[in-house]
């Protein structure tokens, strides 16, 4: 039988040590996907087609907290709270950059043009018609 310990500094070496072939230092860099047209795009696709499940557990929620909202009233909530969110991330998206245009391409589909369509459409009853041009630019780009 083979009984042997483990040594931490080998399995850490299997890694790099942080040196070019040189033995220079290496500055590590890490990418925050949070910060990706990649991330904007697949979140705003996920957060308006999970509207109604959303709004479903928000209803639960402000009807146990606030008895004086009707349903609709809690509904118009949920909604903006969806809407609005899902703004923060498409907002970023330029369609002159060429990784954007990638992310665009790379979720583009049935569910993202559904998506835009409905947030170009919320967006129409507010009247924030700056929000459904930029809207419509996306999707104009990946239906064409």
């Amino acid at each position: 039988m083979y009984n042997r310990m483990v040594n931490a500094d080998h399995i850490f070496s299997l890694f790099g040590s942080g040196d070019d072939l040189d033995g220079n230092p290496v500055e590590k860099s890490y990418l925050d996907f949070k910060q990706t047209p990649l991330y904007w795009v697949g979140m705003f696709k996920k957060t308006v087609l999970n509207h109604i499940n959303f709004n479903k557990k928000i209803l639960k929620f402000l009807q146990k907290s606030n008895q004086e909202l009707t349903i609709h009233e809690i509904q118009e909530a949920g909604e903006d709270i969806i809407y609005y969110k899902a703004w923060a991330y498409i907002r970023r998206i330029d369609l002159n950059e060429k990784n954007h245009l990638l992310a665009v391409d790379h979720y583009s589909d049935e569910y993202l043009d559904t998506a835009l369509k409905m947030g170009i459409s919320f967006f129409e009853e507010k009247e924030e018609y700056e929000k459904c041009a930029h809207l419509k630019k996306i999707l104009d780009y990946f239906t064409i």
